[in-house]
């Protein structure tokens, strides 16, 4: 509800900033996606940037793929037609765009050599780009409802970080939405400004979590006792509580079907890894080795990856690939995000990558 709230009072002409905030694993990320789908389907439109665990070393990688989005970039463009790209959506804006574009090319790593960027000491050009990408987000925004999705800010670097000062000033007045989602040890200054609404997410308690068990599982008798014990070893985290039913599941602890499980063995002897990333671990473990190799390769490449590219690094025959996709997909550690212009591929959760 304070997200549809949000987003309605942005369709007003009000832009807001809305940060989801809490702990891996607490459903943050599914939070902020359900709201994204709604608005796809609304024809809203989505530009989305994320953080990877080694992007700090990275430098604006959330920020590029931002860019690449409003400029429906993808790796299958050369270099001419990213120009092309790039010059058109600006254009159309506002032809004064035309004296930033040798800039703006050779930000996004498709400089022109026949207009080559002008020299600027390192602040002077981060200055000049903030207030480019500032220009172009706010245009988007006065033309009509917008949303900005900024995804792990705990692991944005320095530069992209320091954008955000920027966009909050920018998208005041406009049809835009930014939502950011973040951990709780991340702070930063902006969150002072009158636009921002902190949104914290706390974990399920007893009653929430046996509607999620519910849903998952059903209730049959050889359950008793079962809730009582994810509740124990999860505190109410939904992630660690959805990879624990899919741990069991596919140990054989739990047969059946979604809504329909039942319990082999009392529940005195189940054994549940006493962490997300120690259960993780031992799921990853049980996959067949061409599996987890791909999984590997995927994890070097991002939260999201798109296929062509990971055929291309992982060097598989396309069957093959298909099938161990298929695997990693049928064991719930990736799922299917785009399909056009190309089908890419997303973890499920960050701590799987």
């Amino acid at each position: 509800a304070s997200l549809e709230s949000a987003l309605a009072r942005a369709a007003e002409g009000q832009g807001r900033v809305v940060g989801v905030v809490a702990e891996a694993g607490t459903g943050k990320s599914r939070l902020c996606a359900e709201l994204v789908e709604r608005c796809r389907s609304r024809g809203v439109a989505v530009h989305e940037g994320r953080g990877v665990a080694h992007g700090r070393l990275l430098p604006f990688l959330p920020l590029l793929e931002l860019l690449r989005g409003v400029f429906g970039l993808t790796e299958q463009d050369g270099e001419r037609e990213a120009r092309q790209k790039i010059a058109g959506t600006l254009m159309l804006i506002d032809p004064r765009f035309d004296e930033a574009l040798p800039l703006v090319f050779d930000f996004l790593g498709v400089p022109d050599p026949a207009r080559p960027a002008p020299l600027f000491d390192p602040a002077d050009r981060q200055r000049q780009l903030f207030g480019i990408i500032a220009r172009l987000l706010k245009a988007l925004g006065e033309r009509e409802s917008h949303v900005i999705l900024l995804e792990d800010l705990h692991w944005f670097d320095e530069g992209t970080g320091r954008f955000l000062d920027t966009l909050l000033d920018a998208i005041a007045g406009t049809k835009t939405l930014v939502l950011l989602n973040f951990r709780p040890e991340f702070l930063a200054d902006w969150m002072k400004k009158t636009v921002y609404q902190q949104l914290p997410l706390l974990p399920l308690g007893p009653e929430a979590m046996r509607e999620l068990l519910d849903d998952l599982l059903g209730r049959d008798p050889t359950l008793s006792g079962f809730p009582e014990l994810v509740q124990d070893h999860t505190g109410g985290n939904p992630f660690f509580v959805e990879e624990v039913v899919q741990s069991l599941i596919e140990g054989g602890s739990l047969q059946g079907g979604r809504g329909a499980y039942r319990l082999v063995g009392p529940v005195t002897e189940l054994h549940v890894p006493p962490t997300i990333h120690a259960l993780l671990a031992a799921r990853i473990d049980r996959l067949p080795e061409r599996e987890r190799r791909l999984l590997q390769t995927a994890a070097v490449m991002g939260k999201r990856f798109p296929q062509s590219i990971l055929k291309r690094v992982a060097e598989l025959p396309e069957t093959e690939l298909e099938d161990a996709i298929r695997t990693l997909r049928g064991r719930d550690l990736i799922f299917e995000e785009v399909l056009f212009p190309e089908v890419e591929y997303a973890f499920k959760h960050p701590l799987t990558q």
